[in-house]
């Protein structure tokens, strides 16, 4: 296995000339050939799509692009899909790929993807329509009977709205409808349907990542893994400026960590492509964030992108990737430090299944440095909850909220969950009211300290009586002030009320400070907290070891404040001490991050 070097080279500030190291960086770290015996961390699996099955039919097409790989990644397991866009595999193909790539010492598993038309707007099969029923029950049968283990690549949903489909919606929401439809067909003619086939069979599904939106297309996360064999997660978040989704990176690592909560142990991994991206960091990112999340298996979609063919000056083509040299530097990396990791930790953050509101805000609190764990069910026995605006999906969540508050504990729920539940019981809790009226603020304070951001964001304005609750941060606007974070004790417990921006980008703006009052409150029961300006990555393990990962385009320097007194942290990769500095009853650890990379750490005590 290559080692890395004992210390990071240095990094031009400039991003454009940095960008263009990573893959030099890359290709000259790992040798022309890496050893056989695979991965310490995880399992690597590429993807091959049907268009690229049907060209294994010449098996010295597939043994180049596996050469090729090779050179820079131990491949440890081939995905080969049957059907996409109603093009099937012939059986003789498909055999001859899996015979070969399993004389290669790879393990071989199939594929489906159910979508008949992706150029089309990813148009669906409609499973209202028996036709189209019966063509994904022989497609899932066809493929069982070739495989011991099928993933469905993950478009399993429907955006059918056929004139059948509304018949048979009726008066159902159209996410009810769906969901129990898609179950339905899921649990009979996929699981059961695949298993009469091939009773050994294992058939997991790949979930893709816009997970708060899968209910209305279909997609159970309550019910599906119950009955499929396995799940599987979508870290693919690519470049959250340019992408439709605008997915923020930290999402490649959250994500990951929510469905291992829904489906502890039966997350199979996470699954990465290189598109939507401006530059190749941006790859590389998603990669080393679904490693932070210690998942059993990567897998690199897909065998076409990351085995190019490019046109020589002779006329001639050959492979000349420019993800693969990245993706095989980063994930030798990522395996040098999981060893050492213990199990993630983060704030409990509740959101129900199906739920809606505040979407993907979870990620975009974990850009601030926040680690963020969320989970299913309501977390009863942590001393620190954060609740968004979903959570009001949950009809008994202010009881909720009452108990844990009489236990003692600290419940933080956002602005957008306070005004959804006004009416609702939470005026038994705290009288205050999230007003339609609009504050612009770039000036904070916490009543002893005043800082300002680079530029105004905007929000809401919350009202609450005098005295019966105080604000802990507030944005000062014009003379005037509204609380950005506020709390208010009931019981033996305090709740806070953290005011969420228009536009969640906003959250980036706040001044390094003011995000240092916010997390002493959301971080108090964390092993560590970070002093850093927002795009700056927090990840944390419960045997003293941490991440920090910088998403920005320039070198910054971060400070690691330990809830325990430590008299030095390590470097994983590098084998540096920093020594603690002293800061009144606290012990403190400066911290350079090049733009773009991480850095792993001990604390030894």
């Amino acid at each position: 296995m290559a080692q890395p070097s004992a210390g990071p080279p240095p990094h031009p500030t400039n991003p454009i000339m940095r960008k263009s190291i990573v893959c030099l960086l890359a290709a000259s770290v790992l040798p022309a050939s890496l050893p056989a015996e695979g991965y310490d961390s995880f399992d690597l699996s590429v993807y091959s799509r049907v268009h690229e099955t049907v060209q294994m039919k010449d098996t010295d097409w597939l043994a180049r692009r596996i050469d090729y790989l090779e050179r820079f990644m131990h491949v440890e397991k081939f995905y080969i899909e049957t059907h996409r866009d109603l093009v099937v595999a012939d059986k003789e193909t498909v055999l001859k790929a899996k015979s070969y790539l399993e004389s290669r010492g790879i393990e071989v598993a199939g594929g489906i993807t159910l979508v008949r038309s992706e150029p089309d707007h990813f148009r669906a099969f409609c499973y209202s329509d028996p036709e189209q029923r019966k063509q994904v029950h022989d497609i899932v049968t066809f493929t069982a009977s070739l495989f011991d283990e099928i993933i469905l690549d993950d478009f399993y949903f429907t955006n059918c709205k056929c004139d059948l489909c509304i018949q048979q919606k009726g008066d159902r929401t159209w996410a009810d409808f769906r969901m129990k439809q898609l179950t339905d067909f899921a649990r009979t003619e996929i699981v059961e349907a695949a298993k009469a086939v091939n009773p050994k069979v294992k058939v997991i599904i790949k979930y893709p990542n816009w997970y708060e939106h899968f209910h209305y297309l279909g997609f159970n996360l309550e019910e599906e893994p119950l009955f499929f064999d396995g799940i599987y997660t979508g870290t693919e978040t690519r470049d959250g400026n340019v992408s439709h989704q605008h997915l923020q990176p930290y999402q490649s690592y959250g994500i990951m960590r929510y469905f291992e909560n829904i489906a502890p142990g039966r997350n199979g991994g996470g699954w990465i492509d290189p598109y939507g991206r401006n530059h190749l960091d941006r790859y590389g990112e998603q990669i080393s964030l679904t490693a932070f999340a210690k998942p059993k298996e990567i897998t690199l979609f897909a065998i076409h992108v990351i085995t190019d063919e490019m046109l020589r000056s002779d006329g001639t083509t050959g492979i000349m990737s420019p993800v693969a040299p990245v993706a095989g530097y980063v994930l030798e990396k990522a395996d040098h430090i999981l060893p050492h990791l213990g199990n993630p930790v983060g704030i409990p953050a509740y959101r129900p299944y199906h739920s809606v509101g505040e979407d993907f805000l979870h990620q975009f609190l974990g850009m601030t440095g926040l680690p963020i764990e969320m989970v299913p069910s309501y977390p009863e026995d942590a001393h620190t909850i954060l609740l968004t605006q979903g959570c009001a999906k949950d009809t008994g969540i202010v009881e909720k909220i009452k108990k844990s508050l009489s236990e003692g504990k600290n419940v933080v729920i956002t602005s957008g969950l306070a005004k959804a539940l006004e009416g609702k019981g939470l005026e038994s809790i705290v009288d205050l009211r999230v007003t339609d009226r609009k504050s612009v603020s770039h000036t904070f304070s916490d009543f002893r300290t005043t800082v300002e951001g680079p530029r105004d964001i905007l929000i809401p304005q919350i009202i609450y009586p005098t005295n019966d609750s105080w604000e802990v941060v507030t944005a000062y606007d014009q003379g005037n002030g509204y609380p950005l974070l506020l709390q208010a004790n009931y019981s033996s417990g305090m709740l806070y009320v953290l005011t969420i921006p228009y536009n969640f980008n906003d959250l980036y703006d706040l001044p390094a400070q003011a995000l240092t009052w916010i997390k002493r409150v959301l971080n108090a029961e964390m092993p560590l907290t970070l002093e850093a300006e927002s795009r700056i990555g927090l990840f944390l393990y419960d045997n003293d070891t941490f991440i920090v990962h910088s998403f920005l385009d320039e070198r910054q320097l971060v400070t690691a404040v330990p809830k325990v007194t430590a008299k030095s942290i390590v470097d994983l990769h590098s084998g540096e001490t920093i020594q603690a500095q002293a800061r009144g009853d606290q012990t403190v650890f400066p911290i350079m991050l090049p733009p773009h990379e991480y850095r792993a750490f001990r604390i030894q005590r």
